[in-house]
């Protein structure tokens, strides 16, 4: 019998990026997934509509999917994170008690596409068959970051664009899962 098609999830439990490495009619591939502690996380799907018009009546409507927009907060932000978002560069130097992990950014750095995947474990169907809810975007391009330092902790605050992939034209997927499935 297949599980329910009506949800409802609550917070976010789990957050990776990954680079896409490869977007082609024949192949999609990604890089390593990195976890990223997202706070809140909006998403406005961005739809270019067609009226058909005869005798000055609306006779038809079309809605086509163009993209989604993609905002959040992260609390911490792996450095390599950041190079997928703007193509900055991390290095690491130094020896024993004085390694340093350095992260620059250039004017001439360009971001990469990134896969981003969002996971809640806290999913509520009446019948009780879903363990989690994924939703995934396959192809995003940072669009700004926001960095707010203040007393506490500092937050990033970015926002992203997802469009479709060559590979198979998807945007976004939302998945229940029976059993609670880790992002991979």
């Amino acid at each position: 019998m297949a599980i329910s098609t009506t949800a409802a999830f609550r917070g976010i439990s789990d957050c990776k990026i990954a680079a896409v490495t490869a977007d082609t009619a024949a192949t999609y591939t990604k890089g390593t997934l990195y976890d990223v502690p997202v706070k809140n996380l909006n998403i406005t799907e961005n739809r270019e509509n067609y009226e058909l018009k005869h005798d000055d009546q609306v006779q038809a409507l079309e809605s086509v999917l163009q993209s989604a927009n993609i905002s959040g907060s992260i609390a911490r932000i792996p450095m390599n994170v950041l190079n997928i978002f703007t193509g900055g560069g991390v290095t690491a130097s130094g020896a024993d008690s004085t390694e340093v992990q350095t992260y620059d950014l250039d004017y001439n750095d360009n971001p990469s596409y990134f896969f981003l995947e969002l996971a809640s474990a806290k999913a509520h169907a009446d019948a009780g068959d879903v363990a989690d809810v994924h939703i995934q975007f396959k192809k995003c391009k940072i669009l700004s970051l926001d960095y707010n330092i203040e007393d506490g902790f500092a937050t990033v605050n970015f926002s992203a664009k997802a469009i479709r992939t060559i590979y198979d034209g998807q945007i976004k997927s939302v998945v229940f899962n029976e059993t609670a499935t880790a992002i991979s």
